[in-house]
């Protein structure tokens, strides 16, 4: 696993917090599910970003984010067309093979941004002990909406929210049919103890943006399952309806929605 020294992290996310500061927002991004783009979400889409960290580029007035991705699994191969999910994106190098986009920015680079838009992060999900049981502890933090782009061949764009991208694999139905609060939340990973260094957790783990729980995610799934298969049985298929070839670009666009709304 890399492991990335948080000695020139935490400064950077604090002056990008002072920088940029101001929670207010103008109109969010509220492209429809799976819809080709129209005029009016054409100009939406046609927002200008601002690059502030190396591949994270930001718009104040949607208070939102964007990075660039590609799709990291096939579920096209005839022979292998299962492909169970455990994150939404992941770094390079660490989680492909079980996620549906991958990018070369980094997860603190990501939460600066965040901070830059005026974000609060929270804290990832885990669990915890009460007595003799084990429960699960639901991320927290500042509620986001997470979007991919992607360009089509006629010339179009196809906007989808990461969740039409997912299917329970015994019903073929979509995550969002199967969660009573789906969603995600600005958890903002953790700063931990490695070899007597402080390191920003998800720039080591890979965790960007997460479904299942590993407790280093910088954008956390509200619904808290385990990556465990002991604990809980894997369930989440990509679907090959929906995810284009292995390699697609995709750009990644995280929106910060309210920053009252917590689950």
């Amino acid at each position: 696993m890399r492991l990335v020294r948080c000695g020139a992290v935490l400064p950077a996310l604090a002056i990008l917090a002072g920088c940029f500061g101001g929670r207010e927002g103008g109109e969010m991004l509220r492209p429809a599910v799976e819809h080709v783009l129209g005029p009016a979400a054409r100009q939406m889409s046609a927002f200008e970003f601002v690059e502030i960290l190396p591949g994270v580029r930001i718009n104040q007035e949607i208070r939102t984010l964007e990075f660039d991705a590609t799709v990291a699994i096939d579920c096209h191969d005839p022979e292998t067309p299962d492909v169970y999910l455990e994150v939404i994106c992941c770094t390079r190098d660490t989680r492909e093979h079980e996620a549906l986009v991958v990018t070369g920015v980094s997860p603190s680079s990501v939460h600066a941004a965040l901070l830059a838009l005026g974000g609060e992060p929270g804290r990832p999900g885990g669990w915890r002990r009460e007595g003799d049981a084990i429960v699960s502890v639901p991320p927290e933090g500042d509620r986001v909406r997470v979007w991919f782009f992607v360009a089509t061949d006629d010339g179009s764009i196809r906007v989808s929210e990461p969740t039409q991208w997912i299917i329970q694999h015994e019903t073929r139905r979509p995550l969002t049919s199967w969660a009573t609060d789906p969603g995600w939340v600005f958890a903002g990973s953790r700063i931990r103890q490695y070899q007597g260094r402080e390191v920003y957790d998800a720039d080591g783990t890979g965790q960007l943006i997460g479904l299942h729980t590993f407790g280093s995610e910088v954008i956390g799934w509200t619904r808290v399952e385990s990556p465990e298969a002991a604990v809980d049985e894997p369930q989440w298929l990509a679907n090959s309806d929906l995810v284009p070839p292995i390699g697609t670009p995709v750009r990644v666009r995280i929106e910060l929605v309210s920053g009252d709304d917590r689950p």
